[in-house]
């Protein structure tokens, strides 16, 4: 029997009848919601996994997420009260008409092929009612349990975990048509973007925040466009930063640390500053980092966000990789606590030390750093063998005001003696 011929026909068979036919085999163009990359993940899957609630469909319908479920309901029943019977029928209209655009928006569609268009619309519409209801209750100051701090909290992470997003355009649209005049006034309600900016960043103003609704991706996104939406553009030469010393070394070359206390959350500065009546000394100024336990899980959703969405404008990931060379151990992060750059909420330094020591391992940073010329310089400074001698001079003889005193009161006293020696001499000649 002769075997049977081998064609291109027959080989896509064996291979592609597994794949669906209709399934995306490359991102939309419109993409912006991705699955964090495997090797980011095998680093800490807890940071990149939601705790108590389900948005969109990547994780939906896992066992241990099943009871918010219950709350999502509930909160539906909540919303009704806010709108009427024509207005759901305004809101699931919306989502049928752009189906494709927010099927678009995920990377891995996979998990959408066997969803029916009613499931589909229906996930979106309650997950999207479920977070409106949600920051309006937040910005009312609702009694609700889903608003105490253990919850809270818990929710707040769910919320920006890059894995767990609705389209921002989706939910925008939604309440607009919810509520087609928002005013940020007592009588009416605030707008979309006011109320996401209240329940993420409640201590800032929306000033401070300076981002547009039309730029925001997803909360993930947002809280991106908060850490470098005013970050200002690099001047000089452009490079990779390597080999920075740590931060405690810097310090005894003479490295004074300050904490910035500018608007952005990411500038990062070498300069030259001069001080009354103590010269001149080089001042390395860090944006204050707040260190809580939900810390780490917020820094890798972004950088995952910039690996996927942001390749060449890994600003974030830049950023860390600096930490991590300015922090080697315990010592590192004690000194940036005395300094107020780091403020532990955690208790534990070591701590604070694993993490940035290992938060940029899988990361790709883009070819050029904005940090490279403030690199150069701090090595530049620790090169130099003067530095060391001031810094020990100043160390060992001025390190507050009395030793100040003292050391300059005894120069002073050898000074006087020796003049004395000198004059009973030139006296006996």
């Amino acid at each position: 029997m002769e075997e049977d011929k081998i064609t291109i026909a027959s080989i896509k068979k064996c291979k592609e009848v597994r794949i669906d036919v209709w399934e995306n085999l490359e991102p939309q163009r419109g993409c912006c919601i991705y699955r964090v990359p495997k090797g980011l993940r095998k680093i800490n899957k807890k940071a990149y996994t939601p705790t108590v609630i389900s948005i969109g469909p990547l994780h939906r319908r896992k066992n241990e997420l099943a009871n918010m479920e219950k709350q999502k309901i509930r909160y539906r029943r909540e919303f009704s009260r806010r709108i009427t019977d024509e207005t759901w029928q305004e809101l699931i209209h919306f989502i049928e008409l752009y189906t494709e655009s927010i099927r678009n928006c995920y990377e891995d569609t996979s998990c959408m092929l066997k969803l029916q268009k009613s499931e589909f619309i229906t996930m979106i519409l309650y997950d999207a009612v479920f977070i409106m209801e949600l920051f309006l209750r937040y910005n009312e100051e609702t009694t609700d349990f889903l608003l105490d701090t253990p919850y809270l909290t818990v929710i707040l992470s769910d919320l920006q975990l890059l894995e767990n997003q609705l389209p921002f355009f989706v939910l925008n649209e939604l309440y607009r048509l919810a509520f087609p005049e928002p005013k940020a006034t007592a009588e009416g309600y605030p707008s979309f973007f006011y109320l996401s900016c209240n329940f993420f960043f409640p201590n800032k103003q929306l000033s401070e925040i300076g981002v547009g609704i039309e730029e925001v991706k997803h909360f993930t996104d947002l809280r991106r466009h908060f850490m470098t939406t005013k970050l200002q553009e690099p001047t000089g030469s452009r490079g990779t930063v390597t080999d920075v010393p740590c931060a405690v070394k810097l310090n005894e070359s003479g490295v004074k640390f300050k904490c910035n206390e500018g608007e952005c959350s990411l500038d990062v500065s070498f300069k030259k500053v001069k001080k009354l009546c103590l010269g001149v000394h080089d001042e390395l100024q860090i944006p204050k980092i707040e260190v809580y336990d939900e810390t780490e899980l917020l820094f890798r959703n972004v950088m995952a966000l910039e690996q996927c969405h942001y390749p060449f404008e890994t600003h974030v990931c830049h950023f860390i990789d600096l930490m991590d060379l300015l922090v080697n151990t315990k010592e590192d992060v004690d000194f940036l606590v005395e300094k107020k750059i780091i403020s532990n909420n955690v208790g534990d330094s070591a701590t604070i030390t694993r993490m940035f020591n290992r938060l940029c391992l899988q990361i790709t940073l883009s070819p050029y750093s904005r940090y490279y010329a403030v690199s150069e310089k701090l090595k530049k400074h620790y090169g130099n063998g003067w530095n060391h001698t001031k810094a020990t001079l100043k160390s060992v003889y001025f390190s507050n005001l009395w030793r100040g005193t003292g050391t300059i009161a005894a120069f002073l006293l050898v000074l006087l003696t020796l003049i004395q020696t000198v004059c009973s001499i030139l006296q006996v000649l």
